[in-house]
């Protein structure tokens, strides 16, 4: 039987992962995350770059571990057809909040799994939100209540936690937004027995 390996080092994707039941390992993907988002900046749609990501996690950690197949998973904050990074200070998160009140964006996912370098699979989904019109005392509490560490690995709002009272409309996949489409992923995993 094949064995699956996360190239991520996501708290949130191993949990969902392990709380399907999935068998699997992780490593942290072997590429230079930032340096690969700059050479990818001139891109004119947003979501290429996301995908491009996930395949280089992918196929670069396969030719490593090349017994495994190889799961690169990236998610990307898309507002007015531009690519917002994770903030990387509170402060960051708190102007990216002022910034997307009362306004749509999308979060787009890709998944992309490889062995020995070779495509097997991949999936690319998007979800619509909107943020409520906060006021500045909402988005002051809500940066204070997180954890810098949490919005530099997960992004500026954990739905799965306090985030989600934030929204004013959520269309689409809960975990695509949590940054793993679960369902197209299973349905994958389940044709290579890979489901317990």
């Amino acid at each position: 039987m094949e064995k699956l390996l996360l190239a991520s080092t996501s708290p949130t994707r191993k949990k969902i992962l392990t709380n399907a039941g999935i068998k699997f390992i992780y490593r942290t993907p072997l590429i230079n995350e930032e340096k690969e988002k700059k050479k990818l900046n001139n891109i004119n749609k947003p979501e290429k770059i996301c995908q491009s990501l996930a395949k280089q996690k992918s196929i670069k950690t396969s030719l490593k571990y090349t017994t495994h197949l190889v799961l690169g998973a990236d998610t990307c904050l898309i507002y007015k057809k531009s690519f917002l990074s994770k903030p990387k200070t509170k402060e960051m998160a708190k102007q990216m909040l002022n910034k997307l009140k009362g306004k749509e964006h999308r979060i787009y996912s890709s998944l992309y799994i490889s062995k020995k370098g070779k495509k097997i699979w991949n999936y690319n989904d998007q979800a619509r939100l909107k943020i409520r019109k906060l006021t500045k005392k909402e988005i002051a509490r809500y940066i204070h209540g997180l954890k810098l560490k949490k919005i530099q690995q997960s992004g500026l709002y954990q739905i799965e936690n306090s985030g989600v009272t934030l929204f004013e409309k959520i269309e689409g996949s809960y975990f695509t937004i949590l940054g793993l489409p679960l369902t197209p992923l299973l349905n994958f995993l389940n044709k290579k027995g890979l489901i317990i």
